[in-house]
């Protein structure tokens, strides 16, 4: 039974047509997988089912949700639809949640304000949905806000947070960017098991291919605004040649490299983080819960390292600490050579650019260059970005170009350490493979060290000389990564790289 249909949604940006004629069906129980590069329009067709589009946004069409047809229009009003009706995963937790609120009441707020449950009736519900998606149970989320946990527990509470009231459709977008693999594999089953047991129909939207591959019933893939092919799984080379070109090269590993001797850049010894959450209650004492323990480990000259964990492993408490954005609780942190040049990619790159300036000004900024000076053009055109794009504005591109953004205005000033938190974790896998290559050149022509944090086994295997595993906040496994991969030896280094492995075999077969 059909749950959703659209018909001929256009969206236009002033004089740029975004979206052109997008149509498609959804089925009740049924996992649509929606594909394609990052600025293909993929974000903008979820935002248009659930009436999020900019208000300047000129746009059309028709949604259908089983008896219920309404015209995309700026008239339309989607109150009875968005979350009663279609719930959303947003990309970017972190710039959805209000800070001043629990992780808890996130979930909590809709079930008393549209359910009408009182304010206890809706935190125990809450809780039940916070843990069918697998949020740690030792970490009360009526106790935390959004900033003290990882992105990937960001992540879980706003997949609750779309589920509290129960819609018979569910648009996830990119719901696994953020998260290792493990992790990335419970939530895949948890929609499966949603569009199963629930008949719940979801719209997975990714750049990721194999991840689609391994859950989707059916591919649409995205480009330049249009839907350009579909086709159901196993994809056949003639229905749907370029959804089986992308598929492949998303298996694509290179070659592991021996790690070089050079003279140490960095050295970090016995460091330690200890965070304590205050009491909302005076009369109640704070709470501790150590995020880093002990952590050593040296970053020579032109290397690449890796540091790869789960999510909530304190990756990136560890780049902030090192970036000087954050203080360790101990430990020492000593440059050899005196004071060390740092530059930072975030994991969120949409948040760490100025909203009010060019994507050029923002690249700019490091070196204070005026806006025609021909550096920035030059990093930006390294990145991947087209001219065009330093005259817009952070929330007019997408979120793979935002990064690219983001690594070139960090690389602009030729930093000694480039700290590289999830560089590609939000991009489709040829632009992946793009910055991997172009990280690769600036270590060879520059001499730039990097600290390269990820979840992503793969891209650890074909940028890294070193890699460094942390679980739970402790360094458990260390040496070069060609030792690494052909000989794990600490349980959490065998569980990380077997289910990637699995994860691409599954997706091989399907």
């Amino acid at each position: 039974m059909t749950a959703l249909e659209l018909k001929n949604l256009q969206v236009k940006l002033g004089a740029r047509r975004v979206l052109d004629d997008v149509s498609f069906t959804l089925d009740k129980s049924e996992i649509l997988g929606l594909v394609g590069a990052s600025g293909s329009g993929k974000s903008m067709t979820a935002r248009a089912l659930c009436g999020l589009l900019p208000h300047r946004a000129d746009y059309g069409g028709t949604l259908t949700l089983e008896t219920q047809t309404l015209s995309l229009s700026q008239n339309t009003s989607f109150e009875t639809i968005r979350g009663k009706k279609i719930g959303l995963i947003f990309q970017d937790p972190a710039g959805v949640f209000n800070p001043l609120m629990t992780l808890g009441d996130h979930v909590a707020e809709a079930l008393h304000r549209v359910d009408g449950l009182s304010w206890g009736e809706a935190r125990e519900k809450a809780q039940m949905t916070l843990d069918r998606v697998g949020f740690p149970k030792d970490i009360s989320a009526f106790k935390r806000y959004p900033h003290d946990v990882s992105g990937g527990q960001r992540q879980r509470v706003m997949i609750a947070a779309a589920l509290a009231l129960s819609p018979q459709i569910l648009i996830a977008d990119e719901p696994t960017t953020a998260l290792d693999v493990t992790t990335e594999n419970a939530i895949l089953t948890l929609l499966k098991q949603l569009a199963k047991e629930d008949g719940l129909g979801v719209i997975l939207i990714s750049h990721d291919l194999p991840v689609l591959a391994r859950v989707a019933d059916r591919l649409m893939l995205m480009k330049n605004g249009r839907i350009m092919e579909s086709g159901a799984l196993p994809l056949l080379k003639n229905q749907a040649p370029e959804l089986s070109r992308l598929l492949a090269l998303g298996h694509n590993e290179e070659a592991i490299k021996p790690a070089k001797n050079a003279s140490p850049l960095l050295q970090i010894k016995a460091l330690g983080k200890t965070y304590r959450s205050p009491s909302r209650f005076f009369f109640k004492s704070s709470q501790s819960f150590d995020s880093l323990t002990n952590i050593s480990l040296t970053i020579n000259k032109g290397e690449i390292v890796a540091l790869v964990g789960e999510s909530g492993s304190g990756k990136s408490t560890f780049a902030r600490i090192l970036a000087g954005l954050d203080h360790a609780s101990q430990g020492e942190i000593i440059w050899p050579s005196g004071v060390g040049r740092v530059q930072m990619v975030f994991q969120d790159p949409v948040g760490s650019l100025n909203p009010r300036w060019t994507i050029g000004r923002s690249i700019s900024e490091p070196l204070s260059l005026p806006i025609n000076d021909p550096k920035i053009a030059e990093a930006a055109r390294d990145c991947g970005l087209d001219p065009p794009l330093l005259m817009r504005y952070p929330h007019e591109i997408s979120g793979g170009q935002a990064q690219r953004a983001a690594i070139a205005r960090a690389i602009i000033a030729r930093p000694e350490l480039l700290i590289l938190d999830e560089p590609v974790s939000a991009v489709d896998f040829e632009i992946r493979d793009q910055i991997l290559s172009l990280l690769e050149r600036l270590r060879v022509i520059h001499g730039i060290a990097m600290l390269f944090i990820t979840h992503d086994t793969v891209a650890a295997r074909h940028l890294s000389d070193r890699i460094f595993i942390l679980d739970k906040g402790k360094i458990v496994e260390h040496g070069s990564t060609r030792d690494i991969y052909q000989a794990p030896q600490h349980p959490a280094t065998k569980a990380l790289l077997a289910a990637a492995s699995s994860s691409l075999n599954e997706a091989r077969t399907s």
